[in-house]
Order: structure tokens, then sequence, then C-alpha cells
């Protein structure tokens, strides 16, 4: 897995009441052609601000490994730096290998064979660490120190996956005690006493917490409900900023999707809604615990109760920005695919337009 497993209101109604808002502002749309990135490639972002950003790209290469380069912009995207490139492994899987922790600290996980590069000075230097097997499946880091690492074999069914962890940034890797058996790699930490996971269960949908760095994990049961099958479930977790948590119950018969969140380390869970229906699709975009934004048929809804209500803020006339990165109420970057090419975009008015920037060109 490459790189490995890196988002001003329309009116004065949404700021004095933003539960009010009964009908959307449409959103314009550019008359400029703003630039896309080359065709095949791909790219993730992650900004800490509006002026620092840095961006992984991967070009597709004829086999199991391709080119990548890691970018870094100190002014909101106007001007791109590469600053580390070369071929990596299984380029199909880059949904979070890039990751700052901070404005000054952040990894990469990449190469053939795959290792972490940390940068801490702000992507502007690299250095390489090697990690300690060759099937790692997730990296993650909490903080300039403290990361996991979870490795096993892909496509071998019921295969017990292996831990690591590191406490000086990936210089050097011990193997924890082996998770349970139903372990997810879709494993996130928010700091080394709390960790999650999810699972693949069979009569009923739970995660897994940790409290001590990962050497043991709880069962954390989620909410039954009717419209489930009974045998046959995946979960996973998504961490809010702050504190919380949301678990997602995927049934591997036909069924709805269902949601939770959880304030108290799992005892407690309240259901998240959809503003239409989860079949429409559409991912939560977080701006803090209680404040999320989501696009579904092109209308973005905001809600500011955790999910359990939402209103239409916005919408818009073309594609909607995927992989948004919310960084406050009315600042965020995101990408639009319109089908002639993906823009890297952002706002400055809580979603209702959004502008075409610079993207990282490889020469």
């Amino acid at each position: 897995m490459v790189l490995a497993v890196v988002v001003i209101a329309a009116t004065s109604i949404y700021f004095v009441h933003p539960w009010q808002a009964a009908k959307p502002a449409t959103a314009t749309t550019q008359v400029k052609r703003p630039p896309v990135l080359r065709g095949g490639d791909f790219a993730r972002y992650q900004f800490m601000n509006l002026s620092l950003g840095w961006a992984v790209q991967i070009t597709p290469g004829s086999g199991s490994s391709g080119p990548y380069s890691v970018f870094r912009t100190v002014d909101g995207a106007k001007h791109w730096q590469r600053v580390l490139s070369g071929e990596t492994t299984q380029i199909g899987t880059t949904s979070e290998s890039l990751h700052f922790v901070d404005a000054q600290n952040g990894f990469v996980v990449a190469g053939d064979p795959l290792a972490v590069y940390r940068s801490t000075d702000a992507g502007a230097h690299w250095a390489r660490r090697e990690l300690p097997m060759a099937d790692a499946l997730m990296v993650r880091f909490s903080d300039r120190s403290y990361g996991w690492l979870v490795a096993g074999p892909t496509g071998v069914p019921k295969a017990r996956l292996r831990l690591y962890g590191t406490a000086d940034g990936g210089s050097t890797w011990k193997q924890l005690p082996d998770p349970p058996l139903d372990f997810e790699f879709t494993t996130e930490f928010r700091r080394p006493s709390e960790g999650w996971s999810g699972a693949a269960a069979r009569d009923r949908a739970y995660v897994y917490l940790s409290t001590d760095a990962g050497l043991t994990w709880q069962r954390r049961d989620l909410p039954q409900t009717g419209d489930l099958p009974e045998v046959g479930f995946l979960t996973m977790v998504r961490l809010l900023p702050g504190s919380g948590v949301v678990a997602y119950v995927f049934a591997e018969a036909q069924g709805p999707l269902h949601a939770y969140t959880s304030f108290d380390a799992g005892t407690t869970w309240s259901p998240v809604s959809w503003p239409e229906s989860p079949g429409d699709g559409g991912s939560f975009f977080f701006e803090d615990a209680t404040h999320w934004w989501m696009f579904q048929q092109l209308v973005l809804y905001k809600t500011v109760d955790s999910g359990r209500s939402w209103f239409p803020f916005a919408v818009r006339t073309s594609a909607a920005p995927i992989q948004v990165q919310v960084l406050d109420s009315v600042h965020a970057w995101g990408q639009i695919d319109d089908g002639a090419g993906v823009q890297l975009v952002t706002t400055s008015d809580g979603g209702l337009h959004w502008t075409p920037m610079n993207v990282p060109i490889v020469q």
C-alpha cells in the first residue's frame, strides 16, 4: 500500500442562526479554465493554514510501482516546490500517505521498498527511516514521536495482523502484542493513550479501543438495528478534531450504511444522520467535533450538532469538491474533478464559492 495509508458565509443568517438557513444559495462557476493535474496523475494535499501546505503526487507506472513527488507551498498554492521524489511500490492505495502532525513535523510513507520519510522543518528536507517489515498496510503518527504500523498479508482470509510502535519518530520500531484476530488495519491514534480500530465482525458491529499505546484492545459494541442483516459487519472509525470518534457500520449483505458518534470512549453512541439518503454517498468533512460539512447531490450541507441534523448551505452547478479539508468556518481546501481534469480549489466564504488554485506540476 503506498504511500500508505493523508481536507464568510453566504448570508448573515448563517452566522447568527446557522440552523435556520432554509434556502441554500447557488454557487457561481469560474469562466477561466483553471490549471488541472496531468491526465492519470493523482494528488493528495494537506494544508496547515491558508499559506502552508504540502502535496504528494503519483504518476501510475506500468506495473506495481511508479514515480512520486512531494511538493511544498508557502504562499497558498500560488507556487509549489518539489522537495522529495522517487519510485514507490503499490501506488494504487495512496489515501493517507502524507501526514503533518503540526506545521514543522510531517511523514510520508513511500519508496521501493516502502520506508518512512520524516521532515522536521515544514517539509523542506526529509530523512529516510526503514520500516521493520516489507508487508506494511498502514502507518499512522499521532505526534512527532509516536507512531504505529499495521502489517500483514493482503488477500489472505483470517490472516492475523501484526502491530508495531515507535516512540522516536520512526527511527526504531518495537513489535507489540498481536491485535485481535478480527482487527482491521484502518487504525487511528489520537495520542498514545487513545487508539481506535474497526473490526470484521460476524454477529454484531463493534470497534476496538486502546488506552495504552496499542498494547491491549477493548471491544466497544455499537447499537444494534433491525434494518441490517444479523451476520457480517465491517466497521471503521474516524477521529473527530479535539475529542470524539465516528464509527461506520457496513453490512456484508445488502443494507443501509450506519454511523455513530461517541464522546465518552465508546460507552454510549449517538446515531449520525445523512442530509438525504446514505445511498447518495458523500463524506463527512470536520470543521470541529460538532460542525461538519457534507456534499450530497451537488448540495453543500452543514451540521452544528455532530450529524444529528443538517441544513442546506449552498448548491453547486457543476461537480462538487472532494477530499475537502476544512480549516475553519469559512476557509477550506478541496479538489474538483469535472471530467476534464482535477483542480485544486479553495473557499473563503464557507463553501459558497470555490476558487481554482495552481496544482503542483512534475517537470
